[in-house]
């Protein structure tokens, strides 16, 4: 009935470790899984031991909006870099700044855009962040939902010169009010993140910690994460099978894991009009722009279909159908 241990239950930092190494193909030890109080903690501890005032962070343009607002609290100078198709433009990185102390990526599924990064630019970004003698932060928010026949394995996965602190969350595999996420860091950084936990980090209820340990066990996390892959992705196929009902000035961009996707807008359209009287209709949309770092050159929307049912998404798609915004 004590406190538990500073860096997370045992149980649980074991469950991790295994069922990163059978389901994701990470190699790791117990002892390198760092239980949080969700993602958000994670990138405020990574911060607070890694980044000094001033330190460049490469980040994804458009980027998710957490980590960006831990790492700024941080004292991190971000630097925007753009995305494109086959993931962060790493060549921009090295443009922009070439002593770049950290990088934040979500390479299994980009926030917002969706994209996967190709296994080449995954290549070139460790080795850019080797070159720098740079770490990166791979966010894997919403990895373990994808809709193909086998994911892109993580990044931390083929990372040969451990340079990745890899993300994890409950938040998104099982339920939000868990408050329970982790961070998985490189060897050479154990003995920091035991320091720091030790000295003042309040984990996660420990009973809870226990719960989850003892799920993920006897193979029931596993059991369902393969019910919710099911049941997103027909999620999923349904709003692209209603999709061409839509205007020609959107355009539902496919993708292939996680929650949302996104849909480009014809340049005339007025997005905040648009925004307006979808939420005047009881719709609510979320442009990208919300998550640029600076100008992105595209107007679009982020459609998240992950907590929504079949049902919802076509009345949502027949809303959006009429709105007069989309009319130019």
């Amino acid at each position: 009935m004590g406190y538990g241990p500073p860096a997370g239950h045992p149980g649980l930092r074991r469950a991790i470790a295994s069922h990163l190494n059978a389901s994701r193909g990470i190699k790791c030890d117990p002892d390198q899984i760092f239980v949080t109080g969700g993602a958000q903690q994670a990138f405020s501890l990574i911060g607070r031991v890694l980044l000094n005032p001033g330190d460049g962070v490469w980040y994804e343009n458009p980027g998710a909006t957490g980590a960006r607002n831990a790492l700024i609290a941080a004292g991190a100078d971000l630097v925007p870099v753009n995305v494109g198709a086959e993931g962060l433009d790493v060549e921009e990185g090295r443009a922009k700044a070439p002593h770049f102390r950290l990088a934040f990526v979500t390479p299994s599924h980009q926030q917002p855009l969706g994209h996967v990064m190709s296994l080449a630019r995954r290549l070139e970004l460790l080795e850019a962040a080797n070159a720098a003698q740079a770490l990166i932060i791979e966010d894997d928010y919403d990895g373990e939902f994808y809709y193909g026949d086998r994911p892109m394995p993580p990044l931390k996965s083929i990372d040969t010169e451990d340079r990745v602190l890899y993300v994890g969350t409950f938040s998104k595999t099982m339920f939000p009010s868990l408050r329970l996420g982790f961070v998985l860091v490189p060897r050479s950084l154990v003995t920091a993140f035991d320091r720091l936990f030790a000295s003042w980090i309040s984990t996660p209820p420990t009973a809870t910690q226990a719960s989850v340990a003892e799920f993920m066990d006897e193979g029931l996390f596993a059991t369902h994460i393969r019910i919710m892959r099911r049941l997103y992705k027909a999620r999923y196929q349904t709003l692209m099978e209603e999709s061409p009902a839509l205007p020609e000035s959107i355009k539902v961009q496919p993708t292939t894991s996680g929650f949302h996707t996104t849909a480009l807008l014809d340049g005339r359209v007025d997005v905040q009009l648009l925004i307006n009287q979808a939420r005047s209709a009881g719709v609510t949309i979320v442009p990208i722009s919300r998550y640029a770092l600076s100008p992105l050159g595209y107007n679009g929307l982020v459609l998240g279909f992950g907590s929504t049912g079949p049902d919802e998404i076509r009345a949502g798609i027949r809303v959006l159908r009429e709105m007069p915004a989309l009319r130019v």
